[in-house]
């Protein structure tokens, strides 16, 4: 697993907006929800009567250890959710979140 995408996620965190958040999970899209999201659901803490999407992405333990669960040799990235009020998983590379945001942040 590449533990430098997580040290990037950490450096990021101080330049997220409001209830904005990160989250390091697969790079292919067809991981995303089957298995990634699914195995961290099971492995998140339940933190209310309906948990949403967010409750369990937001939870780096649980997407450490659902990334574990990947294939050897899946690719990760870092994904910026931005916080829209919704159940909708909105989000953005760091890259595109810095140019959207006028943040100046070196990769």
């Amino acid at each position: 697993m590449n533990e430098e995408v997580f040290k990037l996620e950490k450096k990021f965190q101080p330049f997220l907006l409001g209830n904005d958040y990160t989250f390091v999970g697969p790079e292919d899209q067809n991981l995303l929800i089957q298995p990634f999201a699914s195995n961290a659901n099971l492995i998140a803490p339940v933190v209310a009567i309906s948990r949403t999407v967010h409750h369990t992405l937001s939870n780096k333990e649980a997407t450490l250890q659902a990334c574990r669960l990947l294939p050897a040799g899946t690719e990760l990235r870092i994904y910026v959710v931005i916080s829209n009020g919704h159940t909708i998983l909105m989000h953005a590379s760091i890259e595109e979140y810095c140019r959207r945001n006028k943040i100046d942040f070196e990769i």
